[in-house]
């Protein structure tokens, strides 16, 4: 019973207590980090093709603009529009 009243023994047993919770607490940090550079990663690939998307859609609108502007410079400045069906004239390719 002699050894229970040794103040290096309980020392001993509260450094080693303390060693033990902090790597606990050191592993969970990691996975968590590990977990979170992975999605911070997928978020990464998810935002570079939403901006190729993107990039594709501001090239789409860039084409109908043209081709509204066109068509609105044709109707107003030239007094241009719709063919009528009897102006129309349909041509066969020869084979």
């Amino acid at each position: 019973m002699q050894w229970f009243h040794r103040s290096d023994i309980w020392l001993s047993v509260l450094l080693g207590a303390s060693i033990l919770i902090t790597s606990v607490f050191i592993i969970d940090s990691a996975y968590q980090t590990r977990q979170m550079y992975s999605e911070l990663q997928e978020l990464r690939a998810e935002r570079d093709r939403l901006m190729i998307e993107w990039g594709r859609l501001m090239l789409e609108r860039g084409a109908v603009s043209a081709d509204m502007r066109i068509d609105t410079l044709a109707r107003h400045s030239l007094s241009l529009g719709a063919a009528g069906a009897d102006d129309v004239v349909l041509m066969e390719r020869s084979r």
